[in-house]
C-alpha cells in the first residue's frame, strides 16, 4: 500500500495544475453525461486521427466537476471486429497485458457484471463493472456502456461508441471518468491534490485500454504493423487553431504522433484565456516558463548568453530527485526548451501562440521525451508496458498546457 501511495504522489507532483480544482459534490461520476464529438468535430480532428491518438480533455461543467477525457483513435479493422473485442469482457486478459483477470459475475440480457484486477510492475487495482451492449450493426455502428461501481479507481463510467468508415477501417471514440477521490485512505488524502490526480489516472490507465484494443482488433483484422520505427524529427503540428476553437472551448486537445507501437511526439493545444503578449511574457521568462513545465517545480536561472538562459529545475519530493537543468532559447515565434542534464535531459518542448480575434491566444506545444529518462519509481511504473507509458507522456504534456495557463492568469492579478 506504501508503494501505491508513493506512485499516486509521483504522477500528482509530475501531472498536477498549479491550481487545485475542488470537489464541490455535483452529479455521481458513474451517472453524469459523457460527452462525444459530433460529425463535423471528428471531421476537423480527421488530419490528426491519421497520425495517431487525439484526447479531448474537457474542462469543468455545471454537471460535474470531474470532467471527462475523450479519446479517438483510427482502426484499421471492420467495426464488427472492434465490437467483438470490446464486448467480451471475459477475453480482456488475453489481449491487454495489464489486465491480471476477469471474473464474470452475471449475464442478463444485454447487461454483464465483472469483477477485476489490474497490475503493473508496482501495485495492483481490483474493481466491479457493469457493462451494456446496445444493438448495432455493420452499418451503424456500435456502442457500450461501461460503468465502474466500486473498487480501487473508485466510480465512474466508460462509454465506447464505433464508427464504421468502411470494409475495413473504423473510427473508436472512447469517453471516460473516474472518480477515485472516495475510493479508499490513500484517494481520500490525494483528493486535496484536486482533480489533477484523477485526470492522470484517467489518461494514463484509458490510454492502456485504448491502445490494447486497438491493437487486438487490428491483429484480429490481420492489419496490425509490427516493428520499431526510427524516430521522426520533432516537427510543428499542422493545426488550424481557428478551425478548433469551439472544441477548444470545451478543453484541451492532445494530438499524438505514432507508427505502430512507437511514439515520435506528442502536441497539445488550448486556448489560454488571456492575450497574446501576457502569455509570451510568461514564455520568454525562464523562472516563470520553467514553473510552468512541471507543477511544484522550483527555478532558478544559473546563465543568460547568446546560446539562450540555463535554468536549474527540481520537484522537492521526499526521497527521490526529480529535477534537472534546461536550456530556454527564445526567439519572436517558437520558443524551445531543452534539457542538459538530469531528469527528463534527453527532452525537447517547443512553444508557439496563436492570436485569435479578439486577441486571445492560443497556445501549441509539442514535444519528446522519455519516461524512462526518470526516477527509478517512475520507471520500474512504466517497466513492462509501452501503452501506460504514451499514457504518463499525454497526461504530461497536457499538465504542461493547463500549468502554463495557470502562470499566466496568476500574472493578470
Amino acid at each position: 500500500m506504501r508503494r501505491f501511495l508513493t506512485v499516486f504522489i509521483v504522477l500528482a507532483a509530475w501531472s498536477s495544475s498549479a491550481v487545485a480544482e475542488r470537489q464541490s459534490g455535483k452529479v455521481d461520476a458513474s451517472v453524469a453525461r459523457l460527452g462525444a464529438l459530433n460529425v463535423e468535430e471528428r471531421a476537423l480532428l480527421a488530419p490528426h486521427l491519421a497520425h495517431g491518438p487525439v484526447l479531448l480533455t474537457e474542462f469543468k461543467n455545471r454537471q460535474t466537476d470531474l470532467p471527462a477525457v475523450i479519446y479517438a483513435a483510427r482502426i484499421h479493422a471492420p467495426a464488427t471486429t472492434i465490437a467483438g473485442v470490446i464486448g467480451k469482457p471475459a477475453e480482456y486478459p488475453r489481449f491487454m497485458d495489464a489486465l491480471t483477470s476477469v471474473d464474470i459475475r452475471e449475464v442478463n440480457g444485454q447487461m454483464t457484471a465483472f469483477d477485476w484486477s489490474w497490475g503493473v510492475t508496482l501495485f495492483s487495482l481490483t474493481g466491479q463493472n457493469v457493462m451494456t451492449s446496445y444493438p448495432g450493426d455493420s452499418t451503424r455502428g456500435y456502442r457500450f456502456d461501461i460503468r465502474t461501481i466500486a473498487g480501487d479507481l473508485g466510480i465512474g463510467r466508460v462509454m465506447w461508441r464505433v464508427y464504421p468508415e468502411g470494409p475495413n477501417r473504423s473510427l473508436v471514440v472512447f469517453a471516460s471518468r473516474l472518480d477515485m477521490r472516495d475510493a479508499n485512505y490513500i484517494t481520500r488524502q490525494l483528493a486535496s491534490e484536486g482533480n489533477a490526480v484523477n485526470r492522470t489516472v484517467n489518461v494514463a490507465v484509458a490510454m492502456v485500454t485504448l491502445l490494447e484494443v486497438k491493437a487486438e482488433a487490428e491483429r484480429r483484422a490481420g492489419t496490425s504493423i509490427d516493428g520499431v520505427y526510427a524516430a521522426k524529427p520533432l516537427r510543428r503540428p499542422q493545426v488550424d487553431m481557428y478551425a478548433l476553437r469551439s472544441l477548444l472551448s470545451r478543453g484541451d486537445l492532445v494530438f499524438m504522433d505514432m507508427d505502430g507501437k512507437t511514439l515520435h511526439s506528442v502536441a497539445v493545444v488550448g486556448r489560454s484565456g488571456a492575450s497574446e503578449r501576457r502569455v509570451r511574457r510568461v514564455m520568454l521568462d525562464p523562472e516563470e516558463f520553467g514553473k510552468s513545465l512541471l507543477h511544484g517545480t522550483c527555478a532558478e536561472v544559473v546563465e543568460r548568453s547568446e546560446r539562450g538562459t540555463r535554468f536549474e529545475w527540481e520537484i522537492p519530493i521526499p526521497l527521490l530527485h526529480v529535477g534537472g537543468e534546461m536550456i530556454l532559447r527564445p526567439s519572436p515565434r517558437v520558443v524551445s526548451v531543452d534539457g542538459i542534464s538530469g531528469t527528463l535531459s534527453k527532452g525537447r518542448w517547443r512553444f508557439d501562440t496563436y492570436r485569435y480575434p479578439g486577441g486571445e491566444a492560443g497556445v501549441i506545444a509539442w514535444a519528446i521525451f522519455d519516461p524512462a529518462d526518470s526516477p527509478k519509481l517512475i520507471r520500474k511504473l512504466i517497466a513492462g508496458n509501452t501503452y501506460f507509458s504514451h499514457g504518463f507522456v499525454a497526461a504530461t504534456q497536457l499538465a504542461v498546457m493547463r500549468s502554463l495557463r495557470t502562470r499566466v492568469h496568476l500574472l493578470g492579478r
